[in-house]
């Protein structure tokens, strides 16, 4: 009869040592879920480097349409003083 008894007290035993290791487990996998939210979830400093550089880049997309359309008046304006020059 004793060693039913500590057949099932080694069973509570491991049941228990098994709950121990899966609570840790969670709790450890909790706090990382919780500081990588806090950190990157929101991602907020990201969002604001990436309006930035959209802002940025658009910028530079118009800088690059004036000096095209500005250099399409000059070459247009060399050809109308070329043209003059050599008397046609």
């Amino acid at each position: 009869m004793t060693e039913v008894g500590h057949e099932a007290e080694e069973i509570k035993e491991t049941i228990w040592q098994y709950t121990q290791y899966t609570v840790i487990l969670l709790v450890c996998i909790g706090v990382g879920v919780f500081i990588g939210w806090t950190m990157w979830g929101d991602a907020a400093v990201l969002r604001r480097d990436l309006n930035a550089a959209t802002e940025q880049v658009h910028a530079l997309k118009n800088e690059r349409e004036n000096v095209s359309s500005k250099l399409a008046l000059m070459t247009r304006e060399y050809e109308t003083c070329k043209q003059k020059l050599s008397g046609e």
